[in-house]
């Protein structure tokens, strides 16, 4: 009982509750993110599949295949006689030198704006991403982020690097703190979805941290694409009232612009409540379970350290 006591006091400075988040909090992560191995992946199925193939540094002997140069790519590996032929930068990749980029969509949207026991959604959502962030660090992956905002879309390019890393936090907190300013949502969650089907490289680990609050079908066909060449864990960040009827009573509602009041003092109105909170969920679950996607859930109105560790140690069905 002690430990357990003791394990909770240190879990809380590092996840104090909040409805919005702090950048240096979430830089002090690193320090927690120690406690977090990433689990070592199975080779994902097909041609341009990726995985840990080898710890060998260096170049290769065997090339394994050639493509466009992405940002962070090792200038030697240029092909320059392909590059001059196609006037744009291709680069090299050999077998030894494979390995598992980890990128991150963070949604950092209106939606994600709630809470209503410990913190927000859109707090845990950057705390979420920045243990995952740490730790691909440590294990030595490169890491990326989509981070979706309001009106944004933050591409930030798979690095090996912590200053990359702080760079991608800082664009997290910037998009967190301007949810306070109760502008409408413009982006969805399928623009991000889609552009990283388009730019993702093959054999990277996509975490997705988001309350997947607009999932269209559409949205399901970037998905499908997507865990075709990658192992895709979709973390879905919920709060307490989204599973639960509240109590029969009056609650002022709100998102940031309109305000109303939501009556749950007659039994159909709860009765509708919870039938829709089960068919939206209920929808969600049964889509990961389709495509073969890992879904993990975590309650933003807990510590997300363990559904987190559990989410990102385990090792994938790819």
């Amino acid at each position: 009982m002690t430990n357990n006591v003791s394990s909770g006091n240190y879990l809380e400075q590092f996840f104090p509750a909040s409805a919005v988040t702090d950048e240096h909090q979430l830089t002090q992560l690193r320090l927690l993110a120690k406690r977090l191995r990433i689990a070592s992946l199975p080779q994902i199925h097909g041609m341009l599949a990726g995985g840990h193939a080898s710890k060998q540094k260096g170049r290769g002997l065997d090339l394994d295949q050639l493509r466009l140069y992405q940002a962070g790519d090792d200038i030697r590996a240029i092909d320059w006689r392909v590059t001059a032929r196609t006037q744009k930068p291709h680069t090299r990749v050999y077998k030894e030198e494979r390995e598992r980029p980890v990128m991150i969509l963070c949604d950092q949207r209106n939606p994600m704006f709630f809470g209503t026991k410990r913190s927000f959604k859109s707090v845990v959502a950057a705390q979420c991403a920045a243990l995952i962030a740490w730790s691909a660090l440590d294990h030595g992956d490169r890491i990326g982020a989509m981070v979706l905002g309001n009106n944004s879309e933050l591409d930030f390019r798979p690095k090996q690097r912590a200053q990359h890393v702080l760079q991608i936090l800082k664009a997290i907190n910037e998009c967190n703190h301007q949810l306070t300013e109760a502008k409408p949502m413009q982006t969805k969650l399928g623009d991000g979805l889609l552009h990283l089907k388009q730019t993702m490289t093959p054999g990277t680990t996509l975490y997705i941290i988001s309350d997947f609050y607009d999932l269209t079908d559409k949205d399901k066909d970037a998905l499908f694409s997507l865990k075709r060449h990658n192992h895709v864990v979709a973390l879905q960040i919920y709060d307490a009232l989204e599973r639960e009827t509240p109590p029969p009573g009056l609650y002022p509602v709100t998102d940031g612009l309109d305000h109303g009041i939501l009556d749950t003092q007659s039994k159909h109105t709860q009765k509708s409540y919870k039938q829709a909170l089960s068919v939206w969920q209920n929808t969600i679950e049964k889509s990961f379970k389709h495509l073969g996607i890992n879904h993990q859930q975590i309650d933003a109105g807990d510590i997300p350290f363990g559904a987190l560790k559990l989410a990102i140690e385990q090792r994938g069905r790819s």
